[in-house]
């Protein structure tokens, strides 16, 4: 039986959300971001100058190699002096170049995002490089691009990020439970644009509360944080390196209702099929 708090928050989630698609959509009022606004008084962390944070991009190799340094330092028009530089320590560039790393200049080229309307540019980064990848979900021997991005200036940031599992019969507090629903909205996959509207106010209102940015877990990494930056000229990509995606190990367990007890795999660990050996109470290797 679904908790009274985790039943509140979801009406007031359904609720913002039917008001933001269906009824009203700048300067907005509802309860839930008067409860963010509380929330992120609690939450507030500080990012230092210096800080470094990452940034993936699965590279494309024809839509990626005006931007690419090997093209630039061993294109057509390459110098010796250019391919020198490329081997040069002083080159933190092995990937796409600096410009490439970073968000497209050009706001023309910006399409909507989790946090950014249409046409506005904001950095997304994720605290860990293995978060970066997951988060682009290459597949197997895709190229990623994992760049480094630092920050330069005191950066105040919204921390909403909490623990996701949204089992409705756990014991949390409303504002927990609201948190939940929230970040399940800025990380669930979807290919309509639409869905993003009410994480896009979401974003705007902390940008309006004088905030830089948000910090938010990761569905795809777990125990991955990513962070919004809400002014790009605050940060800058610092280096960038190439890597091939060679493996995938993906971990399963049995859906509610859907343990068997006739020898068969119950799990996927790592890749390997296991099942629960009831005697020892230990996952064991299943030969299929």
């Amino acid at each position: 039986m679904a908790s009274a708090n985790y039943e509140k928050a979801q009406e007031l989630w359904h609720s913002f959300y039917r008001d933001v698609m269906y009824h009203q959509r700048y300067f907005i009022s509802h309860p839930i971001l008067d409860r963010l606004k509380e929330i992120a008084e609690k939450c507030e962390l500080t990012l230092s100058p210096g800080s470094v944070y990452y940034r993936a991009r699965i590279i494309d190799d024809k839509a990626a190699s005006n931007e690419h340094m090997v093209a630039k330092c061993f294109g057509e028009n390459s110098t010796e002096e250019t391919r020198k530089w490329y081997r040069n320590k002083a080159n933190k560039f092995r990937g796409l170049s600096k410009e490439g790393s970073y968000v497209p200049p050009n706001p023309d080229v910006i399409r909507d995002g989790r946090s950014n309307p249409r046409f506005i540019r904001y950095l997304y980064v994720a605290e860990s490089p293995t978060t970066a990848v997951f988060e682009v979900r290459p597949l197997l021997y895709n190229a990623v691009n994992v760049s480094g991005i630092e920050v330069k200036e005191l950066l105040r940031i919204s921390n909403i990020a909490v623990d996701i599992d949204m089992n409705p019969e756990i014991e949390k507090s409303l504002d927990e439970w609201l948190l939940c629903f929230i970040q399940s909205a800025f990380s669930s996959p979807t290919n309509n644009p639409d869905d993003y509207i009410p994480t896009q106010i979401i974003a705007e209102y902390f940008r309006h509360l004088g905030y830089d940015g948000i910090r938010y877990s990761s569905s795809l990494h777990r125990g991955g944080y990513n962070l919004t930056i809400f002014d790009t000229s605050k940060c800058e990509a610092i280096f960038s390196t190439d890597l091939r995606l060679e493996n995938i190990k993906i971990g399963l367990r049995p859906a509610i209702g859907a343990e068997n007890i006739d020898g068969r795999f119950e799990y996927i660990i790592d890749n390997v099929p296991m099942r629960l050996d009831h005697k020892s109470g230990k996952l064991v290797e299943v030969q299929v």
